[in-house]
């Protein structure tokens, strides 16, 4: 007899990731005669949404999140065995995933004491730790953000046409687009840094370092030069949720307990986040980004090429893990001081990969297995918005080829986006992003961005038939 199993699935943008592994997972428990129920946790919301009783019966919850979950969201799980993975492992082998439930399953335990025979799990970062952690939680933290962007964004560029590009006048409709859309754009930082914190902390943690980052964005306060822009928020964001994380752990008379969440943890961190933000956060980092700002301005555009494309080669190797992660918060980082040239080779690659597989599908479908031609069409879409995670179960499948053909394109997109001066301003959706008025200039960005697509395309085909080449001698 099957076994009863429910699964939740997230990712940061909340698009590919989330349902693509719950039709995976699906699949696979179908395979195996399990009952599985999968809710995902999309950009629309909650979808499919488990009951208590679901998970009650259930013999097994499988998490598969890319982004960090809270301790409020792993609550309803207490008791049961949970397997925590990243949602991207689901999508390179699901049936390594399902068999790990054969073995030693740890119960969950929401408190922090563990029991004396089962060991508690770790639920925040999606069960890992470290720095795969850290970046899980700024991922929830970005997934947050990009609505403020995109409704800003539009509405920015919405009231920009409206004028034909000119001054818009106070009192019209125009001025009340652009007005509401600066304030989609000034929120984001805040609500980064909050969402960050939130998904380490729980919800203690989201008005301190929401606060903490509004203020580390103030140089009129702070009495700085500039800002500490996305970096800064990012710093708040850690620091105010793994202090609150540590402070949650002590305990208080009942008679106060429950003043804790609401009231002495968000005032204790607040204050104290505050403190460092004044006087270390708030001038160390906007010196160090004005530092960086001059660098980056004060070298010729050959080398500025070079950057971008060790950039885009980092974006496009692992397609959404931590190398890939690290190359994007650099350049997210950059952005409040004037350097958007960074991510505007992000807004680039991130494309390419996926768009590119798709349309080698369905140029040369014998050189994929038959999964991959299914797929191809819906991952070439899915990747034309920004998300790059579909081109995956491709590169496991055939590593040498997709990677090498995918480096090869991102260093020449990322060396001819630096030469033509594509920017992007702040975290999109794509192929939309020149349409919301965050990448410029936007006829160029599609040229690079169809020639980018080209050479991965040409290159994958190429490489793929050259290891077919040299099967088929070896046979």
């Amino acid at each position: 007899m099957g076994r009863k199993l429910v699964a939740v699935t997230n990712c940061p943008a909340g698009i590919a990731h989330t349902y693509m592994s719950a039709e995976a997972l699906q699949s696979e428990a179908e395979k195996r005669g399990d009952t599985i129920k999968v809710e995902t946790q999309g950009s629309i919301g909650v979808e499919n949404e488990l009951t208590a009783s679901e998970i009650a019966q259930a013999d097994y919850v499988i998490i598969a999140a890319g982004r960090g979950m809270s301790d409020d969201e792993m609550r309803r799980f207490d008791g049961k065995k949970v397997l925590i993975v990243d949602v991207s492992d689901v999508l390179k082998n699901v049936s390594k995933v399902m068999d790990r439930l054969n073995e030693n399953i740890k119960v969950y335990h929401n408190s922090h004491e563990d029991s004396d025979d089962e060991e508690k799990v770790t639920s925040s970062g999606g069960g890992k730790k470290g720095v795969a952690g850290v970046f899980q939680h700024l991922m929830n933290g970005v997934s947050f953000m990009i609505p403020f962007v995109t409704a800003g964004g539009i509405l920015l560029a919405i009231s920009a046409a409206l004028v034909g590009g000119g001054k818009t006048e106070p009192g019209t409709f125009a001025y009340l687009l652009e007005q509401v859309g600066s304030i989609g754009f000034s929120l984001m930082i805040p609500i980064l840094a909050g969402y960050t914190a939130y998904s380490i902390a729980d919800k203690p943690a989201l008005a301190p370092a929401m606060i903490g980052a509004w203020l580390a964005n103030q140089p009129q306060i702070l009495g700085t030069k500039g800002g500490a822009g996305f970096l800064g928020a990012i710093l708040v964001g850690l620091l105010v949720g793994y202090f609150v994380k540590w402070f949650k752990r002590f305990k208080l008379p009942k008679s106060i307990a429950p003043l804790m969440s609401f009231l002495i943890i968000p005032t204790v961190a607040t204050l104290l986040i505050s403190i460092v933000v004044y006087y270390a956060i708030g001038p160390v980092i906007s010196g160090l980004m004005l530092v960086l700002t001059h660098f980056l301005s004060s070298i010729p555009s050959s080398s500025l090429a070079i950057i971008c494309a060790i950039i885009g080669m980092m974006i496009a190797f692992d397609m959404g893990g931590p190398i890939n992660k690290t190359a994007y918060l650099f350049a997210l980082g950059l952005i409040p001081q004037g350097n958007a040239f960074l991510f505007g080779t992000v807004a680039l690659v991130t494309v390419i990969p996926p768009a590119a597989l798709g349309i080698a599908t369905m140029i040369a479908p014998k050189l994929f297995k038959k999964e991959e031609i299914a797929n191809g069409r819906s991952a070439g879409i899915v990747g034309l918005f920004g998300i790059t995670e579909p081109a995956i179960p491709y590169a496991v499948n055939d590593p040498i080829p997709v990677i090498s053909a995918q480096l090869i394109a991102a260093a020449i997109t990322g060396a001819l986006g630096a030469v033509f001066h594509i920017t992007r301003i702040a975290p999109g959706a794509g192929i939309l992003d020149p349409i919301i008025g965050i990448v410029q200039p936007r006829f160029v960005y599609y040229i690079i961005l169809i020639i980018g697509i080209a050479i991965n395309v040409a290159l994958v085909i190429l490489f793929k038939k050259m290891r077919m080449k040299r099967q088929s001698r070896k046979v």
